[in-house]
C-alpha cells in the first residue's frame, strides 16, 4: 500500500530542482534492516517491515523493505531511513519504532546505476530494556498454579533438532493429552514512565498463544489478554520464527498496580499434542 504511492511522493518533489531534459533516474536498492545490540539488550533480532527515506533530509515516501527507489539525482547524496514495524502484528498499522535508532548514510548516485544501502539500526540511549533470553537456566518468567506442564528449556546441544535464533537457547512447552494448559508470567511489578512501552516477542508454535497483562484494580487481582498470536505452522511443515512487536503504553501508563505480563495457550480437545517456543522476550519502555 504505502510502496504503491511512494514513487509519485517522490517524483513530485525532486521534478523542481531537475531540468526537462534531466529524468534519467538512479536507483536506491535498501536491504534488510538489522538490529545491532550491546550487553544486557538480548538478542539482535528484529522485524523491520516498512521504513520513512529520505535524501538530503526530503523525504521520498514510506517504503515496503526491501525496496527499489528511483532518485533524480546525482553524485553524493544522504540517504536517511527511520525503521517502521507493524504495531501488535496488524497487516495496516506501521509505526516509526521509537525505540530503534534512525539510520543515514552517504551515497554515490549515478544515473542508471544502483546504489545500495545496508541499514544498521539500534536501541536509542533513552530504551530501557528488560528481557528474558532464556541464556540463564533460571528463568524471569514463573509458572502458574494453575498450569499442568512446565517451561522448558532449550539449546542447541540439547535439541539440535529444533530451529534456533542466532544459535542461542529458547524456550516452551509440550502439550498433550495430559498435559493441556500453560500459563507463565513475570513477577516484576513494572513501573509506570508515561512514555511509550512495547513488548517484543520471538515465537514459533503450531498453536495459538495469548499474550496479557496482569495486574491489581480495586484490590482484585486481574488478567486481561491483549493479542492473540496465530501458529506460525506452515502447510509444508515448516514452523518458522515470528517477531512481533506489542503496544502496550496504555496499560502501563493507566492507574493500576503491580503491572505484569503473562503468556498462556490452552491444547483444544480436538488436538493431542502441540508445541511453543519463545525467545527474545523484552520490555522497551521510555521514562
Amino acid at each position: 500500500m504505502y510502496q504503491r504511492y511512494a514513487p509519485t511522493l517522490l517524483l513530485l518533489i525532486l521534478a523542481a530542482g531537475c531540468s526537462k531534459g534531466d529524468k534519467v533516474p538512479a536507483f536506491v536498492d535498501i536491504g534488510e534492516v538489522t538490529m545491532s545490540t550491546t550487553s544486557g539488550q538480548g538478542g539482535a533480532t528484529s522485524k523491520v517491515t516498512d521504513a520513512w527515506v529520505t535524501l538530503n533530509e526530503k523525504l521520498l515516501g514510506v517504503w515496503e523493505l526491501p525496496a527499489r527507489i528511483p532518485v533524480l539525482a546525482e553524485g553524493p547524496n544522504v540517504i536517511g531511513l527511520v525503521p517502521a514495524i507493524k504495531r501488535n502484528g496488524t497487516f495496516d498499522d506501521r509505526l516509526r519504532y521509537p525505540f530503534y535508532t534512525p539510520f543515514s548514510t552517504t551515497v554515490n548516485l549515478i544515473r542508471e546505476g544502483t546504489a545500495a544501502v545496508n541499514p544498521v539500526t539500534s536501541y536509542t540511549d533513552e530504551t530501557l530494556v528488560w528481557q528474558e533470553g532464556f541464556e540463564d537456566p533460571f528463568s524471569l518468567f514463573a509458572i502458574t498454579a494453575s498450569s499442568d506442564t512446565q517451561l522448558l528449556r532449550f539449546t542447541p546441544i540439547t535439541n539440535p533438532e529444533l530451529l534456533y535464533l542466532e544459535n542461542s537457547p529458547c524456550a516452551g512447552f509440550r502439550l498433550d493429552a495430559s498435559h493441556r494448559y500453560v500459563r507463565i508470567e513475570s513477577d516484576e511489578d513494572f513501573l509506570s514512565y508515561g512514555g511509550p512501552a512495547f513488548i517484543e516477542l520471538d515465537h514459533r508454535s503450531d498453536l495459538l498463544i495469548t499474550v496479557g497483562v496482569k495486574y491489581f484494580a480495586d484490590g482484585l487481582e486481574r488478567y486481561e489478554p491483549f493479542v492473540y498470536l496465530p501458529p506460525t505452522y506452515r502447510s509444508d511443515g515448516t514452523m518458522p520464527w515470528n517477531k512481533v512487536y506489542l503496544d502496550l503504553s496504555a496499560f502501563f501508563n493507566s492507574a493500576v498496580a503491580e503491572r505484569d505480563v503473562y503468556i498462556e495457550a490452552t491444547l483444544p480437545d480436538s488436538r493431542s499434542s502441540a508445541e511453543i517456543y519463545l525467545d527474545n522476550i523484552k520490555l522497551l519502555r521510555i521514562p
